[in-house]
Parts: C-alpha cells; structure tokens; sequence
C-alpha cells in the first residue's frame, strides 16, 4: 500500500470515529435530563466496552464542549458519570486497566460534585472542575 493511500484510510478512519463521537454527544444529548446512557447504547456505539479509544475520544470532546461553554456541567457530569460504569462494564478478568485522558477528565467532572466547606459556600465546579478541564485542554493544545 503507498503512502498516499495509508493517508487516505487513516483519515477516513479518523473521520469516521470523529463522525462516531458527534452522533453519540447528539443521541446523549437528545435524552432527557433523568435519562441515563445504557452500557447497551454505549456498546452500539463504540463497538465494545472495552473500546477505550471510543471513551477517550468521547472525554475529550465533552471536556472541549464544556471548556468552550458548548455544553453544561450538568450534562457533562451525567454523561461521564454513565460512561465510567460502562468502562467499569468492560474491565475483562485481571484487566481493569483505565483509560488515559479519560479517567482524567471523569475526575475533573466527579470534583464538581461535592462541596468541600461544611457550609457549602463554595463552588467546587468553579474551583476544581473549570481549572482541571481548561489545564487539560491547554496542556493537550485543543
């Protein structure tokens, strides 16, 4: 095969999976609010549960949505939440190996979600979720 035509297949390939992954944000977020993602809809959609490039694709185009203000906290928060029981879904016997920037990303979600102060004033979406997705972003140059 010539260099041209692994260029061709490779963006294909690519184009393809980017493809995959709007389809899968439009379909998440056409669902209502307390409407969860499935492992069922999660394996039509990636292939398998233990596609983990389909959940580091995903992760990385929720923290951009959100990093640019595309998407809400709330939506973010859920749909990663719904894929990291699906991940957990796809661990095989002795393999509970995690996605990378995945799990990063389900992290900086999963800091919103609980105050720190007994009081609750503060904001932890505003002080560890926002700083966590936008040094994600700017240190992956997206």
């Amino acid at each position: 095969m010539t260099l041209d035509v692994m260029l061709i297949h490779s963006f294909e390939r690519n184009a393809y999976r980017a493809r995959a992954m709007h389809d899968f944000l439009e379909f998440a977020l056409n669902k209502q609010p307390e409407e969860r993602i499935s492992h069922d809809e999660v394996a039509r959609w990636a292939g398998a549960l233990d596609n983990w490039a389909f959940y580091n694709v995903t992760a990385l185009e929720i923290a951009i949505g959100y990093y640019r203000g595309e998407l809400d906290y709330t939506f973010c928060d859920g749909a990663m939440n719904d894929l990291w029981g699906a991940v957990q879904a796809g661990f095989g016997p002795g393999n509970i190996q995690v996605p990378e920037p995945f799990f990063e990303i389900y992290l900086a979600f999963d800091a919103g979600e609980y105050h720190r102060k007994p009081d609750k004033s503060d904001n932890p979406v505003a002080d560890f979720t926002n700083p966590l997705i936008a040094e994600l972003v700017t240190r992956l140059g997206l």
